[in-house]
């Protein structure tokens, strides 16, 4: 969102800053509260995955370590943001400017990349044996997707030229900046997201007789319900901003400053709202298992009780 709360207008440069601040405190209270949130509960799921080791499997893993992009927003980008628009900073330096836009955009196609990169490899393994996994196989695919999303975040901020506006990135001025960002860090991970997701529900109900007496039926149900859950929260994440900017660009007289603020405000909050889903999920993960655990252990009961021999001196008598 920090990047892009100035529309590409025929104002001067004093006229855009201006307008920015009609929400005042609001903006920094919100924001503020939002990462205190949203970083508590980053903290906390990161602490319960490393405690429990149930949690890293081929399911589960991808979700946690997205929580790397809510504490780049909580620590990184947020405060670099408030920085510099509040302290006037970003009008004398360019290079602070970018770091913002960068760390900002790092963010945006990190997440969806991930969930995009989770759907496809849960289609693939799903009807596999979900065993724990080692640290070195979740640690490279979240590494790589971050490699490529600050890569892709790099060449979108320093490629694209245009008159400097801070902290305004040049990708969102014109729609052949635009376009091609959008694509690539929505459009093609949604596309994967929602076409993994349906051809997983056909090939479910396909298999449904193979699942219908076993307890993974119930269980392979959940998985697609939180797929679903995740592919909405995507595009509530994702889409205000972006497509608002879209729509400055074909047409700016459409700005409106308290409307701007308003959306980014509100995709702060959806951003650190993801450590706040994570942590239901891992909670009623826990519980299923736990639950799972009692069945199978009172199940072991009644086969030990169902073998064990009766006394011969109970038998005569």
């Amino acid at each position: 969102m920090y990047p892009f709360l100035i529309a590409e207008t025929n104002l001067t440069l004093n006229d855009t800053i201006g307008p920015l601040f009609n929400l005042g405190p609001t903006l920094v209270i919100t924001t503020s509260l939002g990462i205190v949130i949203g970083t508590i509960f980053s903290i906390l799921c990161i602490i319960n995955y490393v405690t429990q080791p149930s949690l890293r499997t081929h399911n589960t893993y991808i979700f946690y370590f997205m929580l790397i992009y809510c504490l780049i927003s909580s620590f990184i980008s947020v405060p670099i943001f408030l920085m510099g628009y509040y302290l006037n900073l970003f009008q004398n330096s360019i290079s602070l400017c970018q770091t913002s836009t960068i760390h900002y955009l790092t963010i945006n196609i990190g997440m969806v990349t991930s969930l995009a990169y989770a759907s496809v490899e849960r289609h693939y393994l799903i009807f596999r044996k979900n065993g724990l996994l080692t640290w070195t196989r979740q640690l490279f695919p979240a590494i790589c997707i971050l490699i490529y999303s600050y890569i892709v975040a790099i060449l979108f901020t320093l490629i694209p030229t245009c008159t400097y506006t801070p902290c305004l990135g040049c990708h969102t001025t014109e729609l052949k900046y635009m376009i091609p960002w959008l694509t690539i860090s929505f459009f093609l991970p949604q596309l994967v997201m929602i076409i993994s997701t349906v051809y997983l529900i056909i090939r479910l109900y396909q298999q449904r007789a193979n699942f219908n007496k076993r307890p993974e039926w119930s269980v392979l149900q959940k998985i697609v319900a939180q797929m679903t859950v995740y592919v909405i929260w995507s595009c509530l994440y994702y889409c205000p901003v972006s497509f608002y900017n879209l729509s400055l660009i074909i047409d700016p007289s459409k700005y409106s400053p308290d409307l701007k603020t308003v959306m980014n405000i509100v995709n702060t909050v959806i951003v650190q709202s993801y450590p706040i889903l994570t942590f239901i999920s891992m909670l009623l993960c826990t519980r299923r298992k736990q639950a799972q655990q009692k069945r199978d252990s009172a199940l072991k009961l009644n086969n030990l009780s169902a073998i064990t021999p009766v006394p011969a001196n109970e038998t005569q008598n």
